[in-house]
């Protein structure tokens, strides 16, 4: 059989698998029902390193806004071969910029399965977007803590950014956005919502967040209330650790800080500590698995594809999406 054949085989398998668990344990799951069909959401999954009955913490890799589960992982996939665990993504619908409380219901099912194979906790990585929608799955199903050891946020659009594109134009309805664009504009309905509930970090999974104060597109970065950051997290921002490093939005997740970070929090208990990081963290800019130049590259690719996608690809529309009433609604 061919590889092609193989990769096929486990594909299947996978959403089989994941299927028959979902069943099993929908009806006892906390959380807001699922409104996306089943289908959509196996579809979307996909483990490039298989899960299935995992000996070591399989990770959950979540894209940011403007790219595909699988262009993210493409980016990131030399990292993620060197550190050797089961790694699992998610395709989310439109590039990851559609409305956030429909693409987080496919990280949900995603995390549900991916516990399912592994019969073991999961790590989640999560750039941008990404960083900020398993913070969302944690607080409104509460039954995925127990299945979530770490969250690892990258540039996390936590409380929203104050950033310009090269847009000169902010949303409105005359300059229509993403839905996602306009969610994570800092002040949008759907962050206040989520930041009136107080609890940042919820418990018992472990928190951690990394940021760069040179970031493009998320920002406030440094201050006070810098908007990557999560109260009863450890936050860590590149700069305190690698003084005049210049780490643009998606470098960040590349970085050799951030990779030691990730490594350290998924390997011990709690969230990762400043204190156990690599002595020579800062004597090379990317994490093991890079190659700089190849890594640089990607990064600038990346941002001009992402760029131009969210001007001339996906739907906008001309006001923020409502905030729905599960989103308001306090779990128990």
């Amino acid at each position: 059989m061919g590889a092609v054949g193989r990769r096929l085989i486990l594909s299947v398998c996978v959403a089989v698998l994941a299927g028959l668990a979902l069943g099993a344990s929908a009806a006892s799951a906390s959380g807001p029902r699922l409104t996306v069909p089943q289908s959509d959401l196996a579809a979307a999954l996909k483990c490039p390193i298989d899960p299935t009955n995992a000996s070591t913490t399989p990770l959950m890799f979540v894209t940011g806004t403007g790219a595909t589960g699988d262009q993210g992982y493409l980016i990131g996939q030399d990292a993620f071969k060197a550190y050797g665990h089961p790694v699992c993504y998610v395709n989310f619908p439109d590039f990851t910029t559609a409305d956030i409380q429909v693409s987080v219901q496919y990280l949900v099912y995603g995390l549900r399965a991916e516990f399912a194979l592994a019969h073991r906790k999961v790590a989640v990585i999560g750039i941008s977007q990404g960083g900020l929608l398993p913070r969302i799955a944690l607080t409104y199903w509460p039954s995925l803590r127990n299945k979530v050891a770490d969250v690892i946020a990258i540039a996390g659009t936590q409380h929203g950014s104050t950033a310009r594109s090269k847009d000169p134009k902010p949303c409105s309805r005359r300059n229509p956005c993403p839905p996602a664009v306009w969610q994570q504009a800092a002040g949008s309905d759907l962050l206040h919502t989520l930041n009136a509930r107080g609890d940042e970090s919820p418990g018992p999974t472990s928190w951690t967040t990394v940021r760069s104060s040179t970031d493009e597109v998320v920002q406030p970065q440094t201050g006070p209330h810098p908007t990557s950051a999560l109260q009863g997290a450890t936050n860590i921002l590149i700069q305190r650790i690698c003084p005049g490093r210049k780490v643009s939005h998606i470098g960040t997740g590349l970085d050799s800080v951030t990779i030691a970070a990730v490594v350290d929090a998924v390997n011990n208990p709690g969230p990762a500590k400043v204190s156990r990081l690599p002595g020579d963290v800062c004597s090379h800019l990317y994490g093991p698995g890079y190659d700089e130049q190849a890594a640089g590259s990607s990064d600038d690719g990346a941002a001009k594809l992402i760029e131009d996608r969210l001007r001339h690809q996906v739907p906008k529309v001309g006001a923020e999406p409502r905030v729905r009433a599960w989103f308001r609604h306090r779990p128990r």
